[in-house]
């Protein structure tokens, strides 16, 4: 196993790639992103203990959207029961303390952010048993949002290649999120590249979606009824990028003029 380090444009040929394996297999690969993304907040939606444990099993569902990239590209259809590998393999074990890890970073974010977030928070008004959208968009807690996000940032780092890592290259937790870290850092401009191109793929779409609402002259609720499908399409797309990444960046053999570097 070798980390690459690769060009910036290659954030391009990651999309690209997503796309390609998307449109071979476009309903069971989408149906397979709903089905971890809606079981995930199902879980996360448990009082007191769902957000910890959704967070213990974001490694498996990595694992598993991987796993279907993966098949995608050999022309198979990818099954559900790809999500639950990381729960029959040999490895599940380190999988299950890499996602204890993840769940202990996440919740540390969460509790600084919503310190720091408090006062903005107090503010917040419910109407009618709902919070008031008004008093939402008049107190949204900025800096507890940056703070978040550039907490998070390292955290993904650390568990972008993890999973696969411990599954399929048999690496202790330490070592693989290490090597995460190294992977994702060496190849910091091709995935600044993808999250600019993922960012204007969905304002656009958005743009795009709500100009036709508003001609249509739709009312809002049904025009975000409609426009749900396209949100489904868009996380897919942006799910299938993940075996294109993990292929390039850790599968493919290195070629001469790149710098490699050993795990």
């Amino acid at each position: 196993m070798h980390v690459r380090t690769l060009p910036p444009g290659t954030g391009w040929t990651w999309l690209r790639e997503g796309l390609a394996l998307l449109r071979r297999q476009p309903v069971a690969f989408t149906a397979l992103v709903v089905l971890y993304s809606m079981g995930l907040m199902l879980v996360a939606s448990v009082p007191v203990v769902g957000l910890p444990l959704a967070a213990m099993l974001v490694p498996f569902g990595t694992l598993g959207i991987t796993a279907a990239g993966r098949d995608a590209a050999r022309n198979v259809m990818p099954l559900p029961s790809l999500l639950l590998d990381g729960f029959k393999s040999a490895q599940r074990n380190a999988l299950l303390r890499l996602g204890a890890v993840h769940a202990g970073l996440i919740l540390l974010v969460v509790v600084l952010s919503s310190l720091m977030a408090r006062d903005e928070l107090a503010n917040w008004q419910v109407v009618e048993g709902q919070v008031d959208p008004a008093s939402i968009a008049g107190n949204v807690p900025w800096d507890a949002l940056a703070l978040a996000l550039l907490a998070y940032t390292p955290i993904l780092m650390l568990t972008w290649f993890a999973p696969q890592l411990i599954a399929w290259h048999r690496q202790p937790v330490a070592k693989a999120m290490f090597f995460s870290l190294f992977a994702c850092w060496r190849n910091r401009w091709p995935f600044l590249v993808l999250g600019v191109a993922l960012g204007a793929l969905i304002i656009a779409t958005s743009w795009i979606g709500a100009l036709l609402v508003n001609l249509l002259g739709l009312p809002a609720q049904l025009g975000s009824l409609l426009l749900a499908p396209f949100a489904l399409v868009l996380t897919s797309v942006a799910y299938s990028t993940q075996y294109p990444i993990y292929r390039s960046v850790l599968e493919a053999p290195p070629a001469p003029s790149t710098d490699v570097v050993a795990a």
